[in-house]
């Protein structure tokens, strides 16, 4: 009796000593092969009590671990011990045959597993592998265009799954300008045997450097639904009781690169404006129509430049289009700037109005208004041009420049007035006196209010200059300047932008810069100089400006050449 009592008291201890050693991590897979861009589920569940967490740390070599979720569970009535179940939404960092690591928890390990991340085509062995559930397919036109030119981008999202919070996120990185056009649609289709909802988004692209642009794809965060059964309770009646719940998991689809072989400017097209468009047309209207006017009155005209390909921004200055004759100013108003679109494809145009004014009379002879642009359709040099044109200006009339004298007065015999009269004619003089007060304090109040007029118009010129000129501090630093400039790019203020940029070339490079176009020959790089004319444009043009291109791409200040501008250096070079 004795015997089997120390017996059974020693199996007692023993089952209770080999408690702890029961307790095992499981881990298991949602599925065994994905393709590029999709995500995978990864449970691990540690069959015991346990406070500790598992140590990730090895799968990120290979994957990014998108969301996590834990949940701990209780089993009554069989016996069995507690467990905790922690799921991991992984994106694979590459494709090929991959090791998902044993991972270590509250001293125990798990079992290592193998994902294979292939194409959807072929699977290992050379069999057929089923499609994924969330893809995305994005096509470009052309693959060999022009730089500066616009490119076509159409991404569709395929999903046979619910999604979620589904956002698309797209930017040219600085190697190309990137905007969405028109409103995402929706459809279905079949592929591969399985129905997938197909979301379409447009974008165009305007490649801001020649030779091969790789940009990377389109990236999808969101979250899809995952049903799942669930119970309180163990044994036989988790099948009756179970219930069905529904939650979310994280996922990010990775589209491949997007890879272009940009053309550079074609041989004989380096210099000068560069505009390659699928149509570009000019025109000009004139007020008044009959090209006639007098001397000191200004004649109007407005060019309108539209481009089938471009944008807005990346028009010229049409003011520079004109070259008045000796003895004809021309007086540029501000420039009216419009984006829209006629199918897949951007159309920018551009309204300016110049004011000409000669002083003295006489005939004043336009050249014709000539304008180089590069047909992407047809691969050739075009112009766009409008008729010279002669302008009569005739003298002004000579009475009206000088006042009219007044009329003399007629002398007529009276009768000697009586006092009776006397009465009525002062107040008729009195009268004649208040009218003409009148009218002078409204000639005085028009002349002041003229004055103040042309003091306004001074001041609001005055501050847009002062806001456009860059005085130089004394011991500039090239740091703080820098951070400045970035400060401003970030916030998509032109002004502040150019201003704290020409502040650290000046400090960075040791000599004074007051000019863009300086800056962009100095460094060289044709994107550059096209991000810096997109500044530019709307320093003096207006118009939305987004400076998170420029400072990508603006990193450092590492000139080519000596940056030392030329004398009286105008504006237009940088356009050139």
């Amino acid at each position: 009796m004795k015997t089997q009592l120390a017996s059974a008291t020693l199996a007692l201890c023993l089952w209770v000593l080999a408690g702890p050693a029961r307790a095992a991590i499981t881990a298991r897979l949602s599925r065994s092969q994905i393709t590029p861009g999709s995500t995978v589920l990864l449970t691990l569940r540690y069959d015991g009590l346990t406070t500790s967490e598992p140590d990730l740390a090895p799968l990120r070599r290979d994957f990014a671990i998108l969301g996590s979720r834990s949940s701990t569970s209780v089993q009554i009535g069989t016996g069995s011990a507690d467990s905790t179940e922690v799921d991991l939404t992984l994106a694979p960092k590459h494709a090929g045959r991959l090791t998902i690591p044993p991972i270590a928890w509250d001293g125990q390990r798990s079992p290592a597993l193998t994902l294979t991340v292939s194409s959807s085509a072929t699977a290992p062995g050379g069999g057929t592998a089923g499609p994924p559930g969330i893809f995305i397919v994005s096509h470009v036109t052309p693959a060999h265009p022009y730089v500066q030119s616009q490119v076509r981008l159409t991404v569709q999202i395929f999903t046979d799954e619910q999604l979620y919070r589904g956002t698309l996120n797209f930017s040219g990185h600085g190697a190309a300008l990137v905007k969405q056009i028109g409103t995402d649609q929706y459809a279905s289709t079949t592929r591969d045997g399985r129905s997938y909802q197909v979301i379409t988004r447009r974008y165009v692209l305007f490649p801001l450097r020649s030779g091969t642009v790789r940009l990377a794809g389109p990236v999808l965060d969101g979250q899809v639904a995952v049903t799942r059964r669930a119970s309180p309770w163990s044994g036989s009646f988790g099948g009756f009781f179970g219930q069905l719940v529904q939650s979310a998991r994280p996922i990010e689809i990775r589209a491949d690169p997007i890879v272009l072989s940009v053309r550079p400017r074609p041989a004989g097209q380096t210099s000068g404006y560069w505009l390659p468009a699928r149509q570009v047309t000019l025109s000009a209207q004139w007020s008044p129509a009959t090209q006639r006017a007098q001397a000191g009155n200004p004649l109007a005209v407005t060019l309108q430049l539209r481009a089938i390909g471009l944008t807005a921004g990346q028009l010229p200055n049409l003011a520079h289009l004109i070259a008045p004759p000796a003895g004809l100013s021309a007086y540029p108003d501000q420039p009216k700037l419009r984006n829209t679109m006629q199918g897949d494809d951007m159309v920018g145009e551009r309204d300016q109005t110049v004011a000409l004014i000669a002083n003295r009379a006489g005939h004043y002879t336009l050249p014709p208004t000539t304008l180089r642009w590069w047909d992407t359709r047809t691969n050739q040099a075009r112009t766009v041009s409008i008729p010279g044109r002669t302008l009569t200006i005739v003298a002004a009339p000579s009475g009206t420049a000088a006042a009219a004298a007044p009329a003399p007065r007629s002398v007529l015999p009276h009768p000697a007035p009586s006092e009776s009269h006397a009465v009525p004619r002062r107040a008729s003089t009195g009268a004649a006196v208040r009218r003409w007060q009148a009218v002078s304090a409204g000639l005085a109040a028009l002349w002041l209010a003229t004055i103040g007029a042309w003091l306004g118009t001074r001041w609001v010129r005055r501050r847009r200059a002062a806001a456009l000129a860059v005085e130089r501090p004394v011991r500039p630093d090239p740091a703080r300047e820098r951070a400045a400039f970035r400060d401003a790019c970030t916030r998509n203020d032109p002004l502040a932008a150019r201003r704290h940029l020409l502040l650290w070339a000046s400090a960075a490079w040791n000599a004074p810069q007051t000019r863009l176009g300086t800056i962009a020959r100095a460094i060289g790089r044709p994107e550059i100089t096209a991000l810096l004319r997109e500044l530019e444009r709307a320093c003096y043009g207006g118009g939305n400006w987004r400076g998170e291109p420029l400072a990508q791409s603006l990193a450092e200040l590492a000139p080519r050449s000596r940056p030392t501008p030329p004398r009286d250096e105008p504006l237009p070079p940088l356009y050139s």
